[in-house]
């Protein structure tokens, strides 16, 4: 059997935290009987709503108990001892009302405030009486029911919702209060960017114990274990859990997708997951002249996509720091017979190659003259069947194009295919034809499509982390996240994954070919899928260092809607698969001297079952023997030279071209200057200032 040990390393799993339904202590539950209270600590005079004096002489006491408001609250978390220039933190809390229970969760973002501004005195009485030594500040400051974003920047940690208790028991002059217990994740920022990373285990445990002063706004103290560590404060502005604006733009010749169908459209649509999407519909823009050679009736690519999007007038990354802004793009594209159709749209804000200025899920695209072609096959069955869609174009289709045209906005939010995680079925974040073969069953395309997202994406944009679903932070994850356990895969001997380097004896700095071919040793046809790419997360390439440290070669550009046909695999055939090991948005393949087990894992499912085979291979990498090998190692191990040899193209990343020039300087027949030659970034093309293209 295959390794399992750090298996989610070796696949490049991400982990996300994200808030379930938390354990909920309420009144009808937990609040004692007075009747079942002993003599002793009975009275027979009871204040009015009291459980009664516990003894003689002592205040008699009373059940409080506490109704928060679903939505969104601001939320101020000030540590004790916090200076006027020190750090604080805001944010945003998002309760969900279950039946029963509450699904809550939270993101604090760091900021720095003149101290203790002059505040009104009934919530400095309630400070007090909590214990606060000083007010709360604007940390959950009223915005007039407009939901705050935040720098990107100042993102510190994300809060996961564990227990609440709603009710206690207080003396009868003490102000009632509330008890919410979190988790807390601190995020990672990265050096450059803001795609970084939550570590699985929790940072630390935060209990707020709040009392309500003015109509929803609470106050009270933050709680490390039992030991206060500052004040705390939330105030509900908003009966929506996030906000965000949508702007479409149509090219001309394109046909936009429709604005309302049977009443729905896509700001109604996001405002069933609790959203507040202001959606602009921005017109007719005609094709900028950078894109003059681009014959918009054919498939478009992801880079002459973006182009078109920074060319319409309101595009503005610098204003994703005070905005979760989407630009959907309109054009026509074409239809034609699969498995050679556009595919009725994409997210192609998600790649290095595609996104030059390294700002993420900026932008998707649909395509109004791509449709439903017939015969197109899901993953994993024969051609379906569009009904009364078979080989229309989405145009002429209102409601299947209203829903695939938000499909890529899901996209744009970092959401992914369905079939990747609790199964296809009639939502919005299935792949159509997925949809259509469910309706196969139990309704027809396109009337009965559901214009909903499923209950499983409503959680995850209502509670992943703000990073994970604003434009512009996290790259977009694919099927990473919805990685499985390796108890819960399935490994199949009788399929068999060689992997072969291009070389096994490779210089400090050099670039390595990689090969996989996944053959069927059985006697039977096993159900495999028929090609093995890295940009569908199909195939997985990890690489294991002396060190034991595991590099996973996330790839650069993972695709939103990968194509993945599962089929059978005949007794003796095979499947291949390929590409350039050096550098992937996780680091460098091979950083330092000596033996590297390289590895690739392909891996999908099967009636949802994950699936998996594995093959590997060792490949040595030689210590520099002179100050020529050390000077190349030392210019071409840099971010910018990976992200070049991932895209095939060094032009748009800062010193890629400068340091190649002076690796080939240094030494001009050194094997990773021959490597850059063979994917063509070795020479300066003729004529030209830029480095080559594949």
């Amino acid at each position: 059997m295959p390794r399992i040990e750090r298996f989610r390393e070796r696949i490049g799993a991400i982990f996300l935290p994200e808030a379930d339904a938390a354990e909920v202590t309420d009144e009808a539950s937990r609040v004692p009987d007075v009747t079942l209270l002993s003599p002793d600590v009975r009275t027979p005079d009871l204040a009015p709503g009291s459980l009664g004096g516990l003894g003689p002489g002592l205040p008699p006491w009373r059940i409080c108990s506490t109704s928060l408001r679903q939505g969104c609250y601001t939320i101020g978390y000030k540590p004790f001892g916090t200076t006027i220039f020190g750090t604080r933190y805001r944010g945003t809390l998002r309760i969900e009302q279950l039946s029963p229970g509450l699904r809550f969760s939270g993101d604090l973002y760091r900021y720095r405030l003149l101290d203790w501004p002059i505040i009104e005195p009934p919530i400095f009485q309630q400070a007090q009486s909590l214990g606060a030594d000083k007010p709360p500040t604007d940390e959950a400051a009223d915005t007039g029911g407009t939901i705050p974003i935040y720098r990107r920047a100042d993102y510190y940690s994300y809060l996961r919702g564990t227990g609440a208790q709603l009710w206690s028991i207080v003396p009868w002059h003490s102000p009632c209060t509330f008890t919410l217990e979190f988790e807390e994740f601190v995020y990672s920022q990265p050096a450059t960017g803001f795609s970084g990373n939550f570590n699985p285990a929790a940072t630390r445990k935060l209990r707020f114990v709040l009392g309500q002063t003015l109509p929803d706004l609470y106050v009270g103290l933050a709680y490390d274990g039992t030991t206060a560590i500052g004040t705390a404060s939330i105030r509900w502005i908003s009966s929506s859990y996030r906000r965000a604006n949508l702007q479409l733009f149509t090219l001309q010749g394109a046909a936009p997708p429709p604005a309302n169908v049977g009443g729905t459209t896509m700001a109604s649509i996001f405002a069933d997951v609790g959203w507040e999407l202001a959606f602009t519909d921005g017109g007719t823009i005609n094709l900028p002249a950078s894109l003059a050679g681009v014959n918009p009736n054919a498939c478009w690519s992801k880079p002459d996509l973006h182009t078109l999007m920074s060319s319409v007038p309101t595009y503005n990354p610098a204003a994703l720091d005070s905005v979760w802004n989407v630009h959907l793009l309109a054009v026509p594209a074409q239809l034609v017979a699969p498995p050679n159709n556009c595919s009725r749209g994409v997210m192609f804000d998600s790649s290095l190659g595609a996104d030059p200025n390294d700002v993420p899920r900026e932008g998707s695209a649909t395509f109004s003259d791509d449709g439903y072609p017939a015969g197109e096959p899901p993953d994993g069955q024969g051609g379906v069947s569009y009904d009364l869609a078979t080989n229309q174009l989405q145009r002429n289709v209102p409601r299947a194009f209203l829903r695939s045209a938000t499909h890529e906005v899901g996209h744009a939010f970092n959401q992914i295919h369905q079939n990747f995680e609790l199964g296809v079925d009639n939502s919005i974040m299935t792949p159509t034809p997925n949809v259509a073969v469910v309706l196969g069953t139990a309704g027809i395309f396109p009337d009965q499509i559901n214009l909903a997202f499923n209950a499983q994406v409503k959680r995850h944009l209502r509670h992943l982390p703000d990073p994970a679903v604003r434009p512009g932070a996290m790259d977009f994850f694919g099927s990473a996240i919805a990685a499985p356990e390796a108890a819960d895969v399935a490994w199949l001997d009788m399929l068999e994954l060689v992997v072969t380097p291009s070389s096994d004896r490779v210089a400090l700095g050099e670039p390595v070919t990689l090969t996989w071919t996944l053959t069927n040793r059985a006697q039977a046809a096993v159900l495999a899928p028929d090609e093995l790419a890295v940009e569908s997360l199909v195939a997985r390439v990890s690489v294991t260092g002396p060190s034991g440290k595991i590099t996973f070669m996330r790839p650069p550009d993972i695709e939103s809607c990968p194509r993945i046909l599962i089929a059978p695999l005949e007794p003796g055939a095979s499947v291949s698969g390929s590409a350039t090991v050096f550098w992937g948005t996780d680091g460098f393949a091979f950083e330092r001297p000596g033996r590297h087990l390289v590895e690739v894992i392909a891996l999908w499912s099967v009636a949802g079952v994950p699936t998996a085979v594995s093959g590997e291979s060792d490949v040595f990498v030689s210590y520099p023997t002179s100050s020529g090998e050390n000077e190349v190692a030392a210019q071409l191990l840099h971010p910018d030279v990976g992200r070049a040899v991932a895209t095939g193209n060094a032009a748009p990343f800062g010193s890629a071209l400068e340091r190649i020039r002076a690796a080939r300087q240094a030494a001009r027949t050194h094997p990773a200057n021959a490597a850059l030659r063979r994917i063509g970034l070795g020479e300066e093309p003729k004529g030209r200032g830029g480095g080559g293209s594949r």
